[in-house]
């Protein structure tokens, strides 16, 4: 396992692109809490960080976003609900919106996406030009890691690359709005904006 630090912030955003372009996983801090990813359009990686987590797909995984542009080629989104959700992202929240494009991550007609309050997660997805798994980064039924310090010697054993960023802000998993269904799905770290994004669409 390669180790990488941040700040400074390019030189392990070079780093961790190199080894999603080669079909790597990584570990990687977000806005919320660390992270496994890769490049979500590649089954062989999808299937890789299924076996780390010890799961099977009975929980699919999200995907990050550069930003809605990016996600409008994945994912149904229409004008009201893009400047909606343009107010409160990026930020500490999953939408789950009807899947445009397939990608190995979800066999289901919805996807989680994400656009992270996280310079190193957006910066990344950038460069990369695809969405990028993230799942949070633990072995099935323990409990999720918000510092490096935290993380499961079993992830950092199977994982190409560690970034190591400090601990993350919320501390906490993202709240998860379906947006097919207007509800929560799972309360977390942002859920007065959850609950204002749904009133604004006119349905809660």
């Amino acid at each position: 396992m390669q180790l990488a630090v941040v700040p400074p912030l390019y030189p392990a955003i070079d780093l961790a692109l190199a080894h999603c372009k080669a079909g790597g996983v990584i570990c990687y801090p977000t806005d919320t809490l660390y992270g496994l990813g890769g490049d979500a359009t590649r089954p062989d990686v999808v299937e890789r960080i299924m076996d780390i987590k010890g799961r099977g797909m009975q929980s699919p995984f999200s995907v990050i976003f550069a930003d809605l542009g990016m996600a409008r080629e994945y994912v149904e989104l229409d004008d009201k609900t893009s400047r909606i959700l343009s107010k409160h992202l990026p930020g500490p929240l999953t939408f789950m919106l009807p899947v445009r494009k397939k990608l190995p991550v979800t066999p289901g007609p919805l996807l989680g996406c994400r656009i992270p309050a996280s310079e190193f997660c957006l910066a990344l997805a950038r460069k990369f030009g695809k969405p990028l798994i993230t799942t949070s980064a633990n072995r099935h039924g323990r409990p999720p890691a918000a510092s490096a310090q935290e993380l499961d010697e079993i992830i950092l054993n199977r994982v190409d690359l560690l970034v190591d960023g400090g601990p993350c802000p919320a501390g906490v998993g993202s709240t998860i709005v379906d947006l097919a269904g207007m509800r929560i799905m799972r309360a977390g770290a942002a859920d007065p904006a959850a609950h204002e994004m749904l009133k604004a669409l006119g349905k809660a």
